[in-house]
């Protein structure tokens, strides 16, 4: 093992802040190629680099306020609201004020301090103060203390570990983007661009649809983290889970789901939310429960399921609403009567033969991504702090 030194954020790389150019000018936004990263970006964001934000901005709007260009290999990290997104700036680019980013210094492995700073943003956020929301400043940040590797080859060899397995958890979401493209191009060619005549009926015609349930908040007893207790679906969930959803941020206990009288959801059923967030779809690999802003649309027609989320995701829930505001317009009695095109049994059949191996490999993707994220995970602090030796590593 080589030697380990204890330093500082500041001794790793410069420490930058960002701002917000005036959002009344359109001048600081209209036809803007500036990259600009705000931490809603980094929101569900799964992929170690970020190229550019939601939003770009101009020249006019950099030089309108305190925001500075950084260089490419720059290690953003949001330091309010939340505290703790991690990401890798992909090109040169810049960050408003809800960053405290690092830029790293000629001895510093970029690839290392981005997982350093992951492998620390829970005690980092604990650092944060303020009374409406916590922050972390500058000040604090550049202060932090860490143990790094004195080695710069070191540090590569640490980070290199980590990055392969990254490599491949993003490769495969990559592979999975490609194949649900294609799914949907073939949905459309079949089904949206046909002249064929279909059969349309109300959706719980063809399905049995039935709605999730929350038991009272404040009785705590209720509600788990416990990997025995049955996942618990929320529309969050739905936000960050690819195709198919197979765990949850919480769970319900089985006394919750008897007292409750909770409908329990089986494998390989299309969930949909149709409440504040209209149209989030996933698929249940395995046994689980919703709350009630999720439909689930059950059925034993299995080789229905690709047809169907495709279906849903290209259905255009504005026409449900019979107010100015989707979100609370609609309810569970209109998403039981959505109309349900019955797809032509030869049209299905030759569809189902790219969509259902399609399906099938992109969950075994996303069981594959589970697999390696938890072993990034389990070797993430046995690395960074010098537990394991990887002087003998050859790079």
């Amino acid at each position: 093992m080589g030697n380990w030194k204890t330093c500082t954020i500041a001794d790793l790389g410069m420490v930058v802040g960002g701002a917000t150019p005036s959002t009344k000018e359109a001048e600081n936004y209209d036809g803007g190629t500036i990259a600009w990263i705000t931490p809603k970006d980094l929101a569900g964001y799964s992929e170690r680099f970020i190229s550019h934000g939601e939003r770009d901005i101009t020249e006019t709007g950099l030089h309108s306020c305190s925001a500075q260009m950084m260089p490419r290999h720059s290690v953003l990290f949001s330091s309010r609201a939340p505290i703790g997104y991690v990401a890798i700036a992909e090109n040169e680019l810049c960050t408003n004020q809800g960053f405290k980013s690092v830029v790293p210094n000629e001895n510093t492995d970029y690839m290392f301090l981005y997982y350093l700073l992951l492998n620390n943003r829970q005690r980092i956020e604990h650092m944060g103060s303020g009374t409406t929301f916590k922050e972390v400043s500058g000040k604090t940040m550049r202060s932090i203390e860490v143990r790094v590797p004195e080695s710069k080859e070191e540090q590569i060899r640490i980070s290199s570990i980590l990055s392969t397995i990254d490599d491949k958890i993003e490769e495969n979401e990559r592979i999975n983007k490609n194949l649900f493209a294609q799914v949907m191009a073939l949905y459309k060619h079949f089904f949206t661009e046909s002249v064929a005549e279909h059969i349309s009926c109300r959706a719980d015609e063809y399905f049995d649809i039935t709605i999730g349930k929350t038991p009272p908040r404040k009785e705590r007893e209720w509600f788990s983290t416990n990997q025995k207790d049955e996942c618990w679906v929320s529309i969050s969930d739905m936000g960050n889970c690819g195709l198919y959803i197979s765990n949850t941020s919480e769970r319900l206990t089985h006394d919750a789901i008897r007292r409750f009288n909770i409908v329990i959801v089986p494998d390989n059923t299309v969930l949909l939310s149709f409440k504040l967030t209209v149209g989030r779809l996933a698929i249940t690999d395995g046994e689980m429960v919703t709350n009630e802003a999720i439909a689930h649309f059950k059925t034993d027609k299995a080789y229905i399921n690709p047809y169907l989320f495709c279906y849903l995701k290209s259905f255009n829930f504005q026409s449900l609403g019979s107010t100015s505001s989707i979100a609370t317009a609609v309810n569970s009695k209109i998403i039981k009567a959505i109309p349900f095109v019955i797809p032509e049994a030869g049209e299905l059949q030759q569809f189902n033969e790219v969509a259902l191996p399609a399906f099938a490999a992109i969950k075994a993707n996303q069981a594959e991504n589970r697999s390696l994220s938890e072993l990034r995970d389990s070797l993430l602090p046995k690395l960074m702090s010098g537990e394991l030796d990887v002087s003998n590593i050859d790079l």
